[in-house]
């Protein structure tokens, strides 16, 4: 019997009776490739053990579970983040990410830089694992398919930032003559769980198995070999990824990565995974200001479900009236048509601050007085 399997036949909590070399050759053999069974065997809580023990770090704790992150922030004694590799302040970086979270148009884009500059150096490397991935992919026949986090209607930071991705990295693969990685877009047939960031690690894993992405079954699978790439933009206690793990490689995938710009400190995350909310709101808070206004003004700009809930939500309702001349009428606009595609008029607390907006767009002229836009 393999270690691997071992951790298959019994919990994670188990395995700690081992002595430290039998756990990290586990981990390191389960990392090397990870495989479905992991995810309810409780391999990443057990590599979070073996972090908060001293005897991985936080390179080789996100590469659990098939986990690649640029960045690694973990929060400090005066509530800022910092880098956790070099110790340094990270505020700058924080604050890009609390942007790109609401839909910051700078924000995303600095953020797809970042990975297409990691992946194009990696496919620089002929012996990268991102080469070998895709060089082996064309030898086989096979594909590779990026995944995102699941949208209905309105798209999430990292929909639009793995768009961005896969455009620019397309073209290195072409020009290196590697298959092109095909962007699956997951549907998400419920309307999402409106406060998925202050949610714990036991309400995030309950909203995943009723809420959350429709992940492709076997047929998907059937014809040719599939590598599933998730993207996501943070990884946090990885509820999300470890997921569409479990349902790719059951249903077929031939491999599963994951690819972030930022991961979280799991010794945190896995015990308050309420930290993400903090991470967003580094400069974008709860309220309608002029930091917001300015955000929703660039050119460019599309509708974040995140934004939404902030801008329609109970809590900012009294303020809102005052907010609307701040933001062009075609930006409300394309947030009332999000709003609506997304059910938000369906949900008690939105219904007021929408109403507000169809009257203020219909004085405008925008919408007609059934609330119709035109064409």
């Amino acid at each position: 019997m393999t270690l691997l399997s071992s951790i298959a036949e019994r919990s994670w909590t188990e395995m700690l009776q081992a002595s430290d070399d039998i756990q990290l050759a586990l981990f390191r053999q389960a990392a090397a490739r990870p495989c479905s069974s992991d995810v309810q065997a409780g391999l990443r809580a057990f590599a979070a053990d073996l972090l908060a023990r001293g005897l991985i770090d936080m390179d080789e704790y996100v590469t659990v579970l098939g986990g690649t992150a640029l960045a690694c922030l973990a929060l400090g004694p005066q509530g800022r983040f910092h880098d956790m590799r070099t110790g340094r302040d990270a505020g700058e970086l924080a604050a890009i990410y609390s942007r790109a979270k609401y839909g910051g148009v700078d924000d995303i884009r600095y953020l797809a830089r970042c990975l297409v500059n990691y992946l194009q150096d990696e496919l620089d490397d002929p012996y990268s694992k991102w080469t070998v991935l895709f060089r082996d992919a064309k030898a086989n026949g096979e594909c590779v398919v990026m995944m995102t986090t699941g949208w209905r209607n309105v798209p999430s930071t990292a929909n639009v930032l793995y768009d961005i991705v896969v455009e620019a990295i397309n073209l290195k693969l072409a020009h290196l003559a590697l298959p092109t990685i095909i962007n699956v877009k997951l549907p998400r047939l419920a309307p999402p769980c409106e406060n998925y960031a202050s949610l714990s690690l036991k309400e995030r894993e309950q909203v995943n198995l009723v809420q959350d992405h429709v992940i492709p079954g076997e047929n998907f699978y059937r014809w040719s070999g599939v590598h599933v790439i998730f993207g996501d933009d943070v990884l946090v206690t990885g509820s999300t990824a470890d997921k569409v793990l479990q349902e790719s490689l059951s249903n077929g995938a031939k491999s599963f990565r994951a690819l972030y710009p930022v991961a979280i400190d799991p010794r945190v995350a896995l015990a308050d995974a309420t930290i993400e909310e903090r991470l967003n709101s580094v400069v974008i808070a709860h309220q309608l200001d002029d930091t917001l206004a300015q955000l929703l003004s660039a050119p460019g700009y599309r509708p974040i479900l995140r934004t939404l809930r902030l801008v329609f939500g109970e809590g900012n309702r009294d303020e809102l009236a005052t907010f609307l001349p701040k933001v062009s009428p075609p930006v409300w606009l394309d947030l009332y048509k999000a709003a609506l595609g997304n059910e938000f008029l369906a949900q008690a607390q939105c219904i007021p601050s929408l109403m507000m907006l169809r009257l203020y767009l219909t004085k405008l002229g925008m919408l007609d007085d059934v609330g119709r836009a035109a064409l």
